[in-house]
């Protein structure tokens, strides 16, 4: 069974309508659709927004559901000036931009795993990404395998986005959830992927309307991706 997770209804209502025979039940105080994708059975949750939700989320149906896989979906704010609103990210590692135990560890440092990046499955992110090319073909948006950073903030004015860049320079763009569910499917031995769709610039023209747009956006895209994925990964 694969986990689906986002971080806002929007992300996750296209996908929830792929979904056939589902089944609505809640775990703990989490609501979980259940069924079938390309044949494949799934599992739909809202994560909520912000690292701990999503760890929280993330942790409790790993251990209630024993999914094979975790894919997270959603949106980012762009923190590169090669990347267009609408592009694609695949997570290939992931950082906490506000983890910072100096002067005990180095930032972004997570005490006791002794690392800082946190990545996600490769086999899974290249079967995502090539799924999502064949399934959109000429109309794809483009997509990059790059670092993201995580942390508990929506970034919308400039002093923000330059302290995450100091925190993560390499990082493509930033997200409130990817590394707290990367971290607990690490703990859990589970293969993880994360997929963000950039909706801003993570600077001051920030604009929600758009952005809870371009979420809509993400689920559709999202769901022609794993319908691809699923039916060619797992059959």
């Amino acid at each position: 069974m694969i986990l689906i997770l986002s971080a806002m209804p929007e992300e996750l209502s296209a996908i929830s309508t792929s979904v056939q025979r589902p089944a609505t039940h809640r775990s703990g105080s989490r609501e979980v659709v259940q069924g079938l994708i390309s044949g494949q059975p799934v599992s739909l949750a809202f994560s909520r927004w912000g690292k701990v939700a999503a760890a929280s989320t993330a942790a409790h149906l790993i251990t209630a559901l024993r999914p094979t896989h975790v894919v997270f979906t959603g949106i980012a704010g762009a923190l590169r000036d090669d990347l267009s609103i609408g592009d694609v990210v695949f997570a290939r590692e992931l950082f906490q931009h506000d983890l910072d135990a100096s002067p005990f560890f180095p930032p972004t440092h997570i005490p006791l795993l002794d690392r800082s990046g946190l990545p996600a499955d490769q086999s899974m992110t290249e079967g995502l990404r090539a799924a999502l090319l064949r399934a959109h073909g000429e109309r794809a948006p483009r997509t990059w395998i790059a670092d993201i950073a995580t942390g508990d903030q929506v970034i919308g004015r400039p002093v923000q986005r330059a302290q995450v860049l100091s925190a993560v320079p390499q990082a493509a763009c930033v997200e409130m959830e990817g590394a707290a569910v990367a971290q607990v499917c690490h703990e859990f031995d589970v293969p993880f992927a994360c997929v963000r769709m950039i909706s801003d610039r993570a600077d001051e023209s920030l604009a929600p309307a758009e952005v809870f747009a371009l979420a809509r956006r993400s689920g559709d895209c999202a769901t022609a991706m794993l319908r691809e994925w699923l039916a060619c990964e797992f059959d």
